[in-house]
C-alpha cells in the first residue's frame, strides 16, 4: 500500500512538471505569424509563384506602320533585359497587340490584355485615334498604360488617373512648328493637310489656327485618306492657293506619297510635318528622294545621360531606333521600377502589387530616363518637355532647334 502511495506522488509530481514545461514552452514560443493583408482601392494584381510579369505593348505590328510598332517592343525588351528579366524573382515578358494606329483594333488589344492575369501595365498605345478610345478601357480595369507617343490634347484631358505619357501634346508642336514656319523660315502663306484621324486632324487644325493667329494666310485645309495611294486631285486643290509651304498632319506612310506627288506637281516649297512623319525609312527613303529638304517635329530624344551609349547598344541589337523604342524603354522602365518598390508577397507566396499604388509611385517618383528628366504631372503629363524641330539633308534627319517647355 505504501509503495502504492509513492508511486502516485511520483505520478503526480511528473505530470507537474511536465505541464509546468509545457507553460513555459508555449509562453516561449514565438506568435503565429499573423497572414498578410494586402489591400488597394482600384484592387490587386495578383502573380502566382512560377508564373510570368507581361508588359504589354500596343502599337501598329503589321501594314504600313509596323515600323514604329516594332521598334516600340525592341525599346521594351531592351529595358526588361537592362533591368535584369525578373521582378523580384518572377520573369518578366513583353507581348504585342497589333491595334493598327487604329480605335477598333486598339479597343480589342485593350480587352485581350485586360483579360490577361499576368499582365502588370502597357506600353502604348502609339497613336492618338488608339488611346482614346481604348483608354476607356484600360481606365475600367485600373490598368496602367504608359505611351510614348501620342500626342493629341485629349489623351490627358479626360483626367484618367491610370494614364501617362512621355511626350508633349500637340499644342506645343504646333507653336513649335508656327513659330519656326513665321520667324525662322519667314514664310507667311501655309496650305494644311491631314489624315482625318484624331491625330493627324487635330495637330494639322491646332497649326492652322496658330498661323492664322500669328499674322499668316492659310490658304486651305483639306483632307485625305489614309490607305490611298492616288493624293493629285487633293494636291492639285492645295497648290492652286500657291502656298509658301505645306503642313502636313498625319503618318509616314501617306507622306512619304504626298510630298513625293507635291514635287512631282511641280511644288518647289517647304514641307512640314509632326512626329508622325519622322522616319528615315518609311518617309525619307520611302519618298525617293522627294523628302530631302522638309521638316518634321519630334519630342527630343538624345543628350540625356547615357543616350549615346543606349542607342550604340541597341542599334547592335535591333538597328537604328526608328522613333519611339527611346521613349517605350524609357516606359518600361518607370513602369517596373515603381513595380519593384510597391510589391509585396503574400503569405501564399504570390506577389502582389496594387493597381492604385503602381499609379501613384510613378506619379510621386521623378525618372533619369534616356530620354531625359521625366517628371509626371497630375494630369498624367510630363511636367519639363522639349520639342526638336529636324530638317531632312543629305537623306537623314538633323536637327536645327530645340524648345524647351516647363520649369
Amino acid at each position: 500500500m505504501e509503495e502504492e502511495k509513492t508511486a502516485m506522488k511520483r505520478l503526480i509530481r511528473l505530470v507537474a512538471v511536465l505541464m509546468l514545461t509545457s507553460m513555459i514552452f508555449t509562453a516561449c514560443a514565438p506568435a503565429a505569424e499573423e497572414p498578410v493583408v494586402i489591400e488597394d482601392e482600384w484592387g490587386l494584381m495578383t502573380f502566382t509563384p512560377g508564373s510570368k510579369v507581361t508588359l504589354g505593348v500596343s502599337s501598329a505590328l503589321a501594314g504600313a506602320y509596323a515600323v514604329y510598332g516594332q521598334d516600340m517592343l525592341n525599346g521594351v525588351d531592351l529595358a526588361i533585359a537592362d533591368f535584369g528579366g525578373t521582378l523580384q524573382g518572377w520573369e518578366l515578358v513583353s507581348k504585342g497587340g497589333d491595334d493598327g494606329c487604329e480605335g477598333a483594333p486598339a479597343v480589342t488589344v485593350a480587352e485581350q490584355f485586360a483579360a490577361d492575369p499576368t499582365l502588370l501595365a502597357v506600353i502604348g498605345p502609339m497613336c492618338s485615334g488608339s488611346v482614346v478610345p481604348a483608354s476607356d478601357i484600360y481606365a475600367e480595369h485600373n490598368i496602367i498604360m504608359v505611351t510614348p507617343s501620342s500626342t493629341a490634347v485629349v489623351v490627358t484631358a479626360r483626367g484618367y488617373e491610370n494614364l501617362f505619357r512621355l511626350v508633349a501634346n500637340d499644342d506645343l508642336q504646333a507653336e513649335v512648328t508656327v513659330d519656326f514656319l513665321r520667324k525662322d523660315l519667314g514664310l507667311s502663306t501655309l496650305a494644311v493637310l491631314h489624315d482625318q484621324s484624331i491625330y493627324g486632324q487635330g495637330i494639322a487644325e491646332a497649326v492652322h489656327g496658330k498661323f492664322a493667329a500669328a499674322g499668316g494666310d492659310v490658304t486651305g485645309i483639306e483632307g485625305i485618306t489614309r490607305g490611298d495611294v492616288d493624293y493629285s486631285a487633293v494636291i492639285a486643290t492645295t497648290l492652286a492657293g500657291n502656298p509658301e509651304a505645306v503642313y502636313y498632319g498625319g503618318m509616314d506612310a501617306e507622306g512619304a506619297l504626298i510630298i513625293s506627288q507635291l514635287r512631282s506637281a511641280g511644288f518647289e516649297g517647304v514641307f512640314f510635318g509632326p512626329d508622325g512623319i519622322k522616319s528615315k525609312p518609311t518617309f525619307i527613303d520611302a519618298s525617293g528622294g522627294a523628302a530631302e529638304g522638309s521638316y518634321a517635329t519630334f519630342g527630343a530624344v538624345g543628350g540625356a545621360t547615357g543616350y549615346d551609349e543606349w542607342e550604340v547598344r541597341f542599334t547592335e541589337l535591333y538597328d537604328a531606333p526608328v522613333a519611339y523604342a527611346p521613349g517605350s524603354y524609357d516606359s518600361a522602365l518607370i513602369i517596373l521600377q515603381a513595380a519593384d518598390a510597391v510589391a509585396q508577397v503574400d503569405s501564399d507566396g504570390n506577389l502582389v502589387i496594387g493597381r492604385k499604388a503602381l499609379a501613384d509611385k510613378i506619379r510621386a517618383t521623378p525618372f533619369a530616363g534616356i530620354t531625359g528628366a521625366l517628371e509626371f504631372t497630375a494630369t498624367g503629363d510630363l511636367g519639363k518637355v522639349s520639342i526638336t524641330v529636324f530638317h531632312v539633308e543629305n537623306g537623314d534627319f538633323v536637327d536645327v532647334k530645340k524648345v524647351d517647355f516647363g520649369d
